[in-house]
């Protein structure tokens, strides 16, 4: 399932990048061609202001008769800049309504035969064009330009072809066609990884709820399963009263204790996992609490004749979730009590380079190190002593979230049938 929508989130990543990398380099190579047209555009449009006003030289000294006129110029003038446009010019004059082309090199003549057609309709137009003409096997930028001054109507024409520029936008596209396909491929790498990476949380958030549920359900099938057969037994003798059915009776009340610290747990986690049980913070005495909470322990501790041994200091204050912080002494200590037989079980609160530092230690069965990582996973047993006995496997994890909820560490120590020993720093 988290394979196919790992390969689904890649391919929707892979679209929007395509469409992505398909805007960008369309983007590029217009955007370039425009800001290349417009500046040939204005140097063409300059060549041709440059052009007709070396032209109109001759009413001030010098004979026009054609490319006579230019080559008199000399190598400074309009020759120069067609050179550095790489572009040739015709030259029209319009007189008695005749127009009359009194420029253009003599290996243009052809060329300048079909562009005529433009230069008459600006005659007609008054007006300037800039368009782009094949002419025989190729294409041709033409700016023409039209002027009317006291010099009578004239028209300059400025044409360059296009064979080497087009050979440079082919080279862009396939530059910007492998570049894209390159990016697009590095980027589906990338996004292929990084979406692994975005839906593992989801993947295993997924996979312990799974768990999660499998093993509620086992847990809570176990006290059902013990009731029900009790109920059955006192069910099944009609003549006994409740006295003679005690025993039955006692086992069926015990599990209903047990399913309902369970689904009490449960309850807890649930509603930590969809963030809405919230902190009640105040500041109190964490010192009562633990001195509370081991007073009831010890009377538990001296049945199983464990040795109980509280180091307190007093008047350690914290601010936090009163319930909270309770119910993680209860079940540290709890578990410490209830793991340990016939050894010792030391309980410490004090205060270390001002840190709260709570320490319970026990000498019971220990944790062997592969299952330390483990040991706060829910519904979790380290070792097959870890059995019933009253737990759920659900008490060390809400031990865990009370204490990242609060921002407090909570570690353990363990070696195996040596003991263990969980510390809280605050």
């Amino acid at each position: 399932m988290f394979r196919k929508l790992h390969f689904k989130l890649t391919a929707y990543m892979g679209l929007i990048l395509i469409v992505f990398m398909i805007f960008i380099a369309t983007g590029i190579y217009s955007f370039t061609r425009i800001v290349f047209e417009d500046g040939n555009r204005e140097l063409m449009e300059s060549e041709a202001v440059r052009v007709y006003t070396y032209k109109n030289v001759s009413y001030s000294g010098f004979t026009f008769n054609g490319s006579t006129f230019f080559q008199r110029l000399g190598p400074s003038a309009a020759l120069i800049a067609n050179q550095k446009l790489d572009a040739c010019y015709v030259i029209y004059d319009y007189d008695d309504d005749n127009i009359e082309r009194i420029f253009t090199k003599e290996n243009e003549v052809a060329i300048a035969d079909t562009i005529e057609s433009i230069a008459v309709k600006a005659f007609e137009e008054k007006k300037d064009s800039f368009v782009t003409k094949r002419v025989g096997r190729f294409n041709y930028r033409i700016y023409t330009k039209y002027f009317n001054d006291l010099n009578g109507q004239s028209v300059v024409q400025v044409y360059q072809s296009t064979v080497s520029e087009e050979i440079i936008w082919s080279f862009l596209k396939t530059v910007l066609f492998v570049t894209g396909i390159s990016g697009t491929a590095i980027l589906l790498a990338i996004s292929y990884m990084f979406t692994g990476q975005a839906i593992k949380p989801i993947k295993d958030t997924w996979v312990r709820q799974k768990a999660f549920v499998a093993d509620a359900s086992h847990e809570l099938r176990t006290p059902l399963t013990v009731i029900q057969t009790n109920l059955d037994v006192v069910l099944s003798d009609e003549e006994g009263t409740v006295q003679e059915n005690e025993m039955w009776l006692g086992n069926a009340y015990s599990e209903t204790r047990v399913m309902a610290k369970l689904i009490d747990e449960l309850l807890i986690l649930a509603k930590a996992d969809a963030n809405e049980e919230k902190l009640d913070i105040s500041e109190f005495s964490f010192s009562e609490i633990v001195e509370n909470v081991c007073q009831n322990m010890e009377i538990i501790a001296k049945k199983k004749n464990v040795d109980f041994q509280l180091n307190l200091e007093e008047d350690v204050i914290i601010k936090a979730d009163y319930d909270k912080i309770r119910r993680l002494v209860v079940i540290l200590v709890d578990n410490a009590v209830k793991y340990t037989e016939k050894g010792k079980v030391t309980v410490s609160l004090y205060t270390d380079k001002n840190k709260k530092v709570f320490a319970v230690e026990d000498t019971g069965i220990g944790i062997c190190k592969k299952d330390i990582d483990r040991i706060f996973d829910r519904f979790y047993r380290a070792d097959k002593a870890r059995h019933r006995e009253g737990g759920t496997g659900l008490g060390l994890s809400i031990a865990k979230w009370i204490a990242d909820v609060h921002k407090f560490s909570l570690t353990v120590e363990s070696t195996i049938n040596v003991g263990s020993k969980f510390t809280v720093r605050m």
